[in-house]
């Protein structure tokens, strides 16, 4: 909320300095017996999705994040939701397999920063960058994974996590595709 706020004061500040600096729509600007005239929005006029101040969700019981996660968290009661400076994170289950999604600001710490970036055809369309990585922890015959996928977007940052018996790297991706696509919309 004070994100909105803040972003809302900045761009009336920034219209007020234009007008006294000559700057700004000249109606605002001219004499009074101006007339406006009619424009066109173009691509440096027309408001964009970027422009829009981005907010943390606020319910990890939303619909659209359980949907998104629907493959991750198949059977498994929600656990704890765990908030931080500019991050949220929902967590799943409390005994293996867990599954996790945070979502944070661009200015959060990140939770992984050396993973390989990846190409997924549709996160390079909505013009974000992925990344995925994992260790797997192997005790005898049985392997444990610890897998997550990164999404680094202009607005936002978002990690999805799975710690399970069994690799997970397709629903990782398609939950993180989810998301992705519900939080650029």
């Amino acid at each position: 909320m004070w994100t909105t706020a803040r972003a809302w004061l900045g761009m009336t500040l920034l219209g007020g300095l234009l007008a006294g600096c000559g700057g700004g729509d000249p109606v605002a600007t001219g004499s009074p017996t101006a007339s406006p005239t009619p424009t066109t929005p173009t691509a440096s006029t027309a408001p964009t999705a970027s422009a829009r101040p981005f907010a943390l969700p606020e319910d990890c019981d939303d619909p659209r994040l359980v949907a998104a996660m629907g493959a991750l968290i198949k059977g498994k009661k929600f656990g704890r939701r765990f908030d931080s400076a500019g991050k949220v994170t929902c967590s799943w289950g409390k005994e293996v397999p867990t599954a996790a999604v945070t979502i944070a600001l661009p200015s959060a710490r990140p939770n992984y920063e050396d993973f390989p970036e990846v190409e997924i055809a549709e996160l390079t369309a909505l013009g974000v960058k992925a990344q995925s990585g994992g260790t797997e922890i192997a005790v005898g015959d049985r392997s444990l994974y610890n897998q997550a996928f990164v999404v680094i977007a202009p607005r936002f940052r978002l990690t999805v996590e799975q710690l399970s018996e069994e690799r997970r790297d397709d629903a990782l991706r398609e939950s993180a595709v989810a998301l992705t696509t519900w939080l650029t919309s």
